[in-house]
């Protein structure tokens, strides 16, 4: 096995990882959305009851709110993806500067050591998270063989604009604008029904009802559709994917003709390309950890 295929099959594993522990954050964070709301209206539901139904309520509404605290506790899940993620990255961008023999690794007598020693730095760092590491039949999306100028154009640069940061940055606007609007709607619902004082008292399939006791329910999903739309960080991806995307297509303009570079300048193109895509995952990756 070469150098270079040996980081491909590293990265491929930290690459599945990374996307395994990534479901495992999802699923905790939408646990915690719909729980946290569910809880809170199962409480201010039990408010309005007499025994024994209130009891049920108030029971169901706290084991609902307990879970929620529970699973948002599980900070380090959040982290040991961000980790694995970044070293898949890290040893997808060394893998395809070598592939492209751009520097540290033009020289072709010191090259395979340059790469050995890259790896083996990069994944030091998560050598806590090989008990969590989880191999894939798929071959990973690093470089295994040498790529000419327009093979990198083609299968790095714009692959990473057309196939993933315009895609998903449109994907990420939908979601927010739709999050947004719920919202809005139910900041809207708790104003009315603070201001409409004859809806106290009303009766609700023959049960007096206190519909202002719904307006805290009402503030509460709100304040949790906010923070969804935060932890989620929908509108940050929008912003950050197409700047980035912006920035390599600046970037090719800017440059032209690759197969008309000298070997120096070539090396410096491919490490600008590099180096604005790991700002992205750096960024990104900031975002997430921020408190």
């Amino acid at each position: 096995m070469t150098t270079l295929e040996e980081t491909a099959d590293r990265q491929s594993l930290w690459d599945n990882t990374a996307d395994v522990l990534k479901r495992r954050v999802e699923i905790a964070r939408w646990v915690t959305f719909a729980f946290s709301i569910l809880g809170a209206l199962l409480s201010a539901i039990a408010s309005q009851l007499n025994d024994p139904p209130r009891i049920y309520f108030a029971i169901a509404g706290a084991v609902l709110l307990g879970v929620v605290g529970f699973v948002a506790s599980r900070g380090p899940q959040t982290t040991n993806w961000l980790r694995a993620r970044t070293a898949s990255e890290a040893l997808k961008r060394e893998a395809y500067k070598y592939a492209t023999s751009v520097t540290p690794y033009d020289d072709p007598l010191k090259r395979d050591a340059a790469l050995n020693m890259e790896r083996d730095r990069i994944e030091r760092d998560v050598d806590d998270l090989l008990a969590s590491a989880v191999s894939s039949a798929k071959a990973g999306s690093a470089p295994r063989d040498k790529l000419s100028r327009d093979e990198y154009l083609a299968g790095r640069v714009r692959e990473q604009i057309d196939r993933y940061y315009l895609p998903t940055a449109n994907a990420n606007k939908k979601i927010a604008v739709r999050l947004r609007w719920v919202e809005s709607s139910l900041a809207m619902a708790a104003a009315i029904i603070t201001g409409n004082v004859a809806v106290v008292g009303k009766e609700l399939f023959g049960i007096q009802f206190d519909f202002v006791a719904l307006t805290a329910v009402l503030t509460t999903v709100g304040t949790a559709v906010v923070a969804h739309i935060e932890a989620s960080r929908c509108e940050f991806l929008v912003m950050t994917y197409r700047a980035t995307a912006r920035r390599l297509s600046a970037e090719m303009a800017n440059t032209g003709d690759v197969n008309a570079l000298l070997a120096e300048q070539w090396s410096e193109f491919v490490n600008r390309c590099e180096a604005i895509i790991s700002d992205e995952n750096t960024s990104w990756a900031a975002k997430w950890t921020k408190t």
